[in-house]
């Protein structure tokens, strides 16, 4: 392996079994450098062990592992240029905010000074500069979590792993702390692997998102194509709130099909291999849906089953004459129309282009 051909971590046909589980099914997997890479899905798919068969605290049972070019299936986690960050934080209670920064150079042997110095910058990149003295009970848990990041970061490492390190904050200051944690991926320009099971901090946070189900990568890419094209109805499912709808293709156009969902047409872009006059799976996200008055031609018929307000958006509990369940989004904005009330008959526009083919 070429450690210069711009791969920081790469797995090959990677599995892990403890006994008869298998944790981690022959997964492949390529992480550039410099790239923010969140590991996504439910509770058991496997995402903390790859993190943890990364760091070397978990060997593969087959495959091998590449960090920088380099075959790191028998090298300790010691000897393995990452740092990590765990939901715990992991301060030592004795010592200082500059102390336990300084922890990871110390152990390097780096010289006094540069150790200072780099203390110090780092301190300033996370915001925390005059807090040096400070031990972790004198810190909020956002602090401590800037503490826990700086210390991982001051090492310079090839790839740092970020083990759900937000999940002890609370929402206000998790979203916060979401902001922060990405504007300093990006200032240091630091390969970042980030396990989590909130699809929102996974879409505000990454460049690339790889959704796990058992043991495998389901879909990996964008957060924007995997949300807006999603390829399984797992991952439809897991990414957001989706609408499925069972439909007939009535034509096709250039690399799209136009399906009827009723008497809605929907046009799906890359189901242009499907004959007209087939049956097609197809979806759509909640926000994509327009509630009108009934009748609007090309609408979708429904009536209004239940109403939840949330502040900046509504949620409209639909269902269709056949008995189709669906949801729709709508942002209360001054120029939205009165609401609708439980009991109205609307009509539903599905925005043009929006729906996705569901193949699996």
């Amino acid at each position: 392996m070429n450690p210069t051909d711009g791969i920081d971590v790469r797995l090959q046909g990677v599995t892990k079994s403890f006994g008869s589980v298998v944790a981690v099914d022959d997964l492949t997997l390529e992480i550039p450098r410099g790239i923010f890479l969140s590991l996504l899905g439910p509770s058991g798919c496997g995402k903390t062990t790859t993190l943890r068969i990364i760091a070397g605290f978990e060997r593969p049972s087959r495959g091998d592992v590449f960090i920088r070019g380099q075959r790191v299936n028998h090298v300790p986690p010691h000897r393995r240029d990452f740092s990590m960050v765990f939901q715990n934080f992991a301060l030592f209670p004795h010592m200082t905010v500059a102390e336990n920064v300084a922890f990871g150079l110390r152990m390097r042997r780096t010289a006094r000074v540069e150790r200072e110095s780099r203390v110090h910058e780092t301190l300033n990149l996370v915001h925390l500069a005059g807090f040096e003295d400070r031990y972790p009970r004198q810190l909020s848990g956002g602090q401590q979590q800037r503490v826990a990041l700086a210390r991982a970061i001051v090492v310079r490492p090839a790839v740092l792993l970020l083990d759900e390190p937000l999940g002890s904050l609370d929402k206000k200051l998790r979203e916060e702390m979401q902001v922060e944690l990405r504007q300093l991926q990006q200032a240091i320009g630091i390969t970042t692997v980030f396990v989590t099971h909130d699809q929102e901090e996974a879409l505000t946070l990454s460049d690339q998102v790889a959704i796990m189900q058992a043991g495998r990568i389901e879909q990996m890419g964008r957060p924007r194509d995997i949300y807006e094209r999603p390829t399984t109805s797992f991952v439809a499912n897991f990414l957001g709130v989706t609408n499925l709808f069972e439909g007939r293709v009535v034509g096709r156009e250039g690399g799209e099909a136009v399906i009827a969902v009723g008497e809605a047409p929907v046009r799906v872009p890359a189901g242009g291999d499907l004959a007209v006059g087939e049956r097609a799976r197809v979806a759509i996200r909640p926000e994509k849906i327009a509630i009108v008055p009934p009748g609007r031609p090309g609408g979708l018929a429904a009536r209004v089953r239940h109403v939840v307000y949330l502040g900046p958006i509504t949620h409209y509990y639909l269902e269709t004459p056949e008995g189709q369940s669906l949801v729709v989004y709508a942002q209360n904005t001054a120029a939205a129309t009165v609401p609708w009330k439980t009991g109205d008959l609307v009509s539903c526009l599905l925005e043009a282009q929006s729906a996705f083919l569901l193949r699996g």
